[in-house]
Parts: C-alpha cells; sequence; structure tokens
C-alpha cells in the first residue's frame, strides 16, 4: 500500500468512510490548512487551498448523510 493513499485516494474514499472517520478527516484538512496559512511557517497558499477544498469535500460528504458538524 502507498504510504500516500491518504492523500491519492482523498475524495474517492469519502463516500466509504464512517462518520468518525470522516470527522478525523474534517479535523485532519483544518489544521494542515491552518499551517500552511500561518505565518512563520513557510506560508503555502497553493497548499492552503488545496487542504481547504479537502476540508470542503469533507464537510459536503457529511451534509450529504445529514451528520452535525458540530460533533
Amino acid at each position: 500500500m502507498s504510504r500516500w493513499k491518504l492523500y491519492d485516494h482523498w475524495y474517492a474514499d469519502l463516500p466509504g468512510l464512517s462518520v468518525g472517520q470522516l470527522r478525523e478527516r474534517r479535523a485532519f484538512a483544518a489544521r494542515r490548512a491552518g499551517r500552511a496559512a500561518a505565518r512563520g511557517t513557510g506560508r503555502s497558499p497553493k497548499a492552503a487551498r488545496e487542504w481547504r477544498e479537502k476540508l470542503r469535500a469533507v464537510e459536503d460528504e457529511l451534509l450529504r448523510r445529514g451528520v452535525d458538524q458540530a460533533g
């Protein structure tokens, strides 16, 4: 298995994940987006934008399932 499978198949994996796994991915993507945009850490606007897109994809999947995103 590829070391980068999480990243390679991010969007394709979303429908098959449990709600708990989706929430974990949402938190992970939010952290990565924040770090990519943070001052003093070698900001990367492209990386921040890509992680925000991944975060939106997870949130869209949660909405599609009708799951409260606050939890």
